[in-house]
């Protein structure tokens, strides 16, 4: 056994050895000195490098955004340099990037991507994506967005349906009946005996939602751990007591929440049947899905039927109310166009980047603390500040552990 087990360590140090050699070839070398220029230059020196690199070609993006588009055209549109959008889903687009960049064929000249687990273990570990730092933002950016650099955060919270609909009385229901109804996050783990216990939260199934998945592993860092522990003391009045099928705290918390949960495929949909629900019902979306809610009226996709507890008159959730995550913007270590690749980051970071992208819609927010927000909405401070923040080391280095336990309730 001890003879295998070593050749198991050799065999996987040579693999390393391997891709790391991948990351060494003479094209990412070129890459990484155009890198190292580009972040001594100004938006300006690089665009003009960037036209005079690109000439009558256009550089390749890759990202899940849709409103990348948006961001690339305006950017054409004023420098000059054309570009090429290629949108794919958080799975393809990690596949191309692997089965491309791995094997030094050209794809991309920049990639907006977010699931911090993938994009440690197969791109950053690997050398694959490169950072890219402008200096037109290294004093504006907050330093845990720089590496890699981030230029917009995402959220996902606790709603809950705020009416007194019972399914029998549409008529004289009203809206707004619900209050404070969710301050503690044990309310949604633990057992119907639970004084405040809030049964069957709708939760999209982690294995087929990575960003899901990431908040999890996120609950096992020890920050976390003490959250959890305090909001149980909090709601039980007494310790946790260490029991073996739970590693810890987090673990306890996460294996009792989803054998509450009810399962659900589409953050959308579920956010439409929160609203049009009944009274007390509890689901886990991103928060820009509000913007689907239309309709007017109990039962229907109404925005006053829902409410989010973080952000309520009183909002505190002793715990955690919610996950903020990041699209990162980095630079394939075989680019043809780093340049311009540069110039197009320092856009999309701008005020005017991301309002022609993203604009002022609840749930999308920039690095740049300059860009405007949604009205009623908070600014990115308070969410750093008031949620779980994704982090992509400790993501990839708890993933494993957790996918396991996690998946063992969805079977």
């Amino acid at each position: 056994m001890k003879l295998k087990k070593f050749g198991s360590i050799f065999l996987s140090v040579a693999m390393m050895a391997s891709l790391g050699s991948c990351g060494n070839s003479s094209s990412e070398s070129v890459v990484q000195q155009a890198i190292d220029e580009a972040e001594t230059m100004t938006y300006d020196e690089l665009v003009a490098k960037g036209k005079e690199e690109v000439g009558e070609d256009s550089i390749e993006v890759y990202g899940n955004s849709s409103a990348l588009e948006a961001a690339l055209e305006a950017f054409s549109a004023s420098t000059g340099i054309s570009t090429k959008n290629n949108k794919l889903g958080d799975t393809e687009l990690y596949e191309k990037l692997t089965n491309t960049l791995a094997n030094d064929t050209y794809v991309a000249d920049m990639v907006l991507a977010q699931d911090g687990n993938k994009l440690q273990t197969t791109m950053l570990n690997n050398n694959l994506l490169l950072n890219y730092v402008p200096k037109d933002y290294v004093d504006v950016l907050a330093a845990d967005d720089l590496n890699p650099t981030a230029a917009v955060y995402l959220n996902k919270t606790f709603m809950y349906n705020n009416t007194d609909f019972d399914g029998t009385n549409e008529a004289s229901a009203k809206s707004g009946v619900l209050k404070d109804y969710i301050t503690n996050i044990w309310q949604l783990a633990g057992t119907s005996a639970d004084a405040g216990h809030i049964a069957n939260p709708s939760f999209k199934t982690a294995s087929q939602e990575n960003i899901n998945m990431n908040m999890l592993a996120m609950l096992t860092q020890d920050k976390w751990q003490q959250k959890l522990t305090e909001a149980y003391v909090s709601f039980y009045g007494k310790q946790p007591v260490v029991e073996d099928k739970y590693q810890n705290i987090s673990y306890k918390w996460i294996g009792e929440f989803l054998d509450n949960c009810t399962f659900h495929s589409s953050d959308g949909t579920a956010c439409k049947e929160l609203a049009a629900g009944l009274g007390g019902s509890v689901a886990y979306v991103n928060f820009n899905k509000q913007k689907s809610l239309t309709e007017k009226g109990i039962g229907s996709y109404d925005n006053a039927n829902v409410t989010t507890p973080l952000i309520e008159e009183n909002g505190n959730v002793a715990g955690f109310g919610g996950f903020t995550y990041k699209m990162y913007t980095l630079i394939p270590k075989n680019a043809k166009y780093p340049y311009a690749a540069a110039a197009f980051i320092n856009y999309i970071l701008s005020v005017d980047g991301f309002s022609n992208a993203w604009g002022t819609k609840k749930g999308y927010y920039s690095t740049n603390p300059n860009a405007a927000i949604a009205e009623g909405d908070k600014a990115l401070s308070w969410w750093k500040d008031n949620t779980v923040i994704e982090d992509p080391e400790y993501v990839a280095s708890a993933y494993g552990d957790v996918y396991d336990f996690v998946t063992s309730y969805e079977s």
